[in-house]
């Protein structure tokens, strides 16, 4: 894969995750800008900013108001819109950071435990896998992934999702029950609870 191909798919995994995160309830993801002006993200806001507030999702097109707010309509958004090669709308820099912020930080699980509930666990499951098909069809649709690109991952998700039930939660043992386990608070996401807890 090349290098813009693999920057192209992080971009659209992490506007697919975005969406997951703001509809998931996972962890927050903190935006501020340091005293040399450099901005970061993070899952906590910094010690010196115990005030900074969680990003929010202010759009239902997977992207920040910054990429949407001219309108969709808008004759000054249609003349700014970049493209790839592939023909694919270039994600605002802006969004392809908070992203790339966004799956470092689903990444981690929720500190606090939560007893095994494999009922909400399969749903969180279910849930997470869905909704990122769907937020992958819409950025098939808004030109921000290749169709391509979707049919390759979106049987991985399907596949995936098909493997955990409620019976295989109850005969889970080691890393699997643990996932389960993870995978029971509404607060995290499978990225983090897939990698604490490989199986």
């Amino acid at each position: 894969m090349t290098k813009r191909k693999e920057m192209v798919a992080a971009a659209a995994i992490g506007l697919m995750l975005w969406a997951t995160c703001g509809a998931a309830q996972a962890q927050p993801v903190y935006k501020w800008v340091d005293e040399n002006g450099k901005t970061h993200y993070g899952s906590q806001p910094p010690p010196a900013k115990p005030d900074a507030a969680p990003l929010k999702l202010q759009g239902s097109n997977g992207t920040s108001g910054g990429a949407g707010a001219a309108g969709k309509g808008s004759a000054s958004a249609r003349a700014q819109q970049e493209y790839n090669p592939d023909g694919t709308k270039k994600v605002p820099k802006d969004v392809a950071e908070f992203g790339k912020a966004l799956k470092d930080s689903l990444g981690k699980v929720d500190s606090k435990q939560v007893p095994l509930n494999c009922t909400a666990a399969v749903d969180n499951i279910q849930y997470q896998a869905d909704l990122m098909l769907e937020v992958g069809q819409k950025n098939v649709r808004d030109g921000y992934m290749a169709q391509a690109d979707f049919d390759k991952a979106a049987p991985k998700i399907r596949e995936a999702k098909g493997k955990y039930s409620v019976s295989d939660c109850q005969g889970a043992a080691g890393n699997k029950k643990s996932f389960y386990q993870c995978m029971s608070s509404s607060n995290n996401h499978v990225t983090g609870c897939d990698k604490q807890f490989k199986h």
